[in-house]
């Protein structure tokens, strides 16, 4: 947090430096380059003053592109801290931090926010291995997610082909979808002829009824007809 107030305290004073170079720097600061003409530096500032303005209005996008085209028009150190700070604001952290290190780097001497700069890289070089470790763990969610679709089209091809299989014999698909109930239901053919094919008069059932019935009536008669029929109280005591 303290590294991102400080860098947009700087944001200004970052700015303002520039334009103060872009003005008066001396021509050894521009390392390995011509020396830059009149129409080259107005140019500068053009860019400069059109960059600064797409900032304040937060246009990022913009104020890289004409830092970047200011830069190539004039190539000062300090054009290279607008430009990560443009890269920073647009969530390019690995080009942010590139700059910020070129910036360091080209200055002919240490730059008074030095410090600050190194914060930044630090901070940018952490969001980097942030987005690396998302980025990773997006493609493992990709990765398990064509996976488990894989998974579910071969289950499913598997499927029709078996609904196919059975569409095309239709006695074994009958067969497969009643054995169930066939074996639940199935009784001795045997069984079931040979108790069809006896009379009533000849099964056991029949007449052991109709001799229980002959008893019941015999008993009845015999007891209507028996002289002096017994007492078939128990009697009190103590007569």
């Amino acid at each position: 947090m303290r590294s991102l107030i400080h860098s947009r305290r700087i944001d200004r004073k970052a700015l303002s430096l520039v334009l103060a170079l872009s003005l008066g720097a001396p021509l050894q600061v521009v390392a390995a380059a011509e020396a830059p003409t009149a129409s080259s530096e107005a140019q500068a500032r053009e860019k400069f003053s059109e960059g600064n303005l797409a900032y304040d209005l937060g246009e990022f996008d913009r104020g890289l592109k004409a830092f970047s085209e200011a830069y190539r028009l004039k190539p000062l150190p300090a054009f290279l801290f607008n430009i990560a700070q443009c890269h920073r604001q647009l969530n390019n952290p690995s080009r942010a931090a590139f700059f910020y290190r070129r910036y360091l780097a080209l200055s002919s001497e240490e730059p008074a926010n030095a410090d600050v700069v190194r914060e930044l890289i630090a901070e940018m070089d952490n969001k980097v291995r942030v987005q690396e470790e998302q980025r990773r763990e997006r493609e493992r969610f990709t990765r398990d997610r064509e996976l488990q679709r894989a998974r579910e089209q071969a289950a499913l091809a598997e499927a029709r082909a078996s609904q196919a299989k059975l569409a095309a014999n239709p006695a074994a698909a009958q067969q497969k979808n009643g054995a169930s109930e066939a074996l639940a239901m199935q009784v001795p053919e045997g069984a079931v002829t040979a108790q069809a094919s006896k009379p009533w008069s000849r099964r056991w059932y029949v007449w052991a009824g109709v001799g229980a019935a002959a008893v019941l009536a015999g008993g009845a008669v015999w007891l209507a007809t028996a002289p002096n029929p017994r007492d078939t109280t128990l009697g009190t005591v103590g007569r």
